[in-house]
Parts: structure tokens; sequence; C-alpha cells
């Protein structure tokens, strides 16, 4: 009785689990992949600066949707620009999320990013959760995946849009940031203020 009451409680959690199991396993597969490719030109000591930033920007860019985290960060202000505008919005954003985030891999020291979890809250959404561990800090990271309708080219099957490190979205901070400066001044002011 007790190994049927033990198999029902297995299957029962392998049902409710199994729909993310091959999801958990791709994003999870993907990330690490993406993240050892990254961490590998850090600690190629052998090259510049210049070339190490530009090495884990190829490393990581695939896993991540930039375009659209720039149209989430600029709000509802994205539907007042021409397509012109637009593309330069982009390509700005995207110049700035590529240096930022780079910057960032390229101070990593001895910390581990470890995987603790992957939630599903849509078929196509999920959410990655991890955290940087050093020898005296936990830094919790969420990583907010989703599934485009169709593959996108030299991009992953899912796409990193948001980044929500110690509780603060990168997507929100960035929308209230620009709002504000939106308020006083126009697109053409944000942009030259998020180049420099």
């Amino acid at each position: 009785m007790k190994n049927f009451l033990k198999n029902i409680i297995f299957i029962s959690l392998f049902m409710t689990l199994g729909l993310n199991a091959d999801i958990k396993s791709d994003i999870s597969t993907q990330f690490t992949t993406r993240l050892d490719a990254a961490l590998q030109v850090v600690n190629n000591k052998e090259l510049t600066k210049e070339q190490r930033n530009e090495g884990i920007i190829k490393a990581i860019k695939p896993m991540f949707d930039f375009e659209l985290m720039a149209k989430l960060s600029i709000g509802r202000a994205w539907k007042k620009l021409d397509s012109s505008t637009k593309k330069e919005f982009i390509a700005t954003y995207v110049k700035r999320m590529e240096k930022s985030y780079s910057n960032k891999i390229d101070e990593y020291t001895d910390e581990k990013v470890v995987i603790e979890d992957l939630k599903q809250p849509k078929p196509n959404k999920a959410v990655l959760i991890t955290y940087l561990a050093s020898k005296n800090d936990k830094l919790t990271m969420y990583y907010k995946f989703y599934h485009p309708k169709k593959p996108k080219p030299n991009k992953d099957e899912w796409l990193i849009y948001d980044v929500v490190i110690a509780g603060v979205s990168i997507i929100k901070a960035d929308r209230a940031q620009f709002s504000e400066v939106l308020k006083s001044h126009d697109i053409n002011y944000l942009m030259e203020q998020m180049k420099k």
C-alpha cells in the first residue's frame, strides 16, 4: 500500500512538473551555454578590454531581445515616434545595454551563477530564477524569457526580455527614468543622454 501511494504521489508530481521539464532543460542549457561562453572570454587574459567586450556581446546577444526591451522601456511614447526615430532609439538602447551588460560580466571575479528554479506563468513565457553567489553575498536575479511566435534570425529559441536584479526590473527602472526625462525634453535629448 505504501509503495502504491508513493507511486501515485510520484506520478502526480511528474504530471504537474512534466509540462515544464523540457522547457526548463532547454532554457537552463541555453542560459548556461551562453554564460559559459561569455566567461571564457572574460578569463582570456590575452584579450584587450575592447576585445573582451566584443566577445562578451557576441556570446550573450543571441539570448536577449534587446529590440523588444527598447520598446518596453519607452512605454506609451513608442507609438508617438516615427519609423526612423524608432530605429535610432532601438540602436541607441541596444548599444547601451550591450555596453552595460558586457561591463558587468567583465567585472566578474569569483562569483558563481546558480540556477535555482524555473517558473512558467504562461505557455510562451518563463522566468529563470538564479542567484549570483560570492563569498560574502547572494544576489537573486530573475531572467524573464518569452518564446517568439516565429524564430528570430541569429537568436535563441527562448529570449530574455527583462532582468529583475534584487527585486528591481531593468525595464521598469528604464521606463521610469525615460518617462521622467521625456516630461521636459524630447526624444533626441533622451538618446543623447543614453549615449553618454
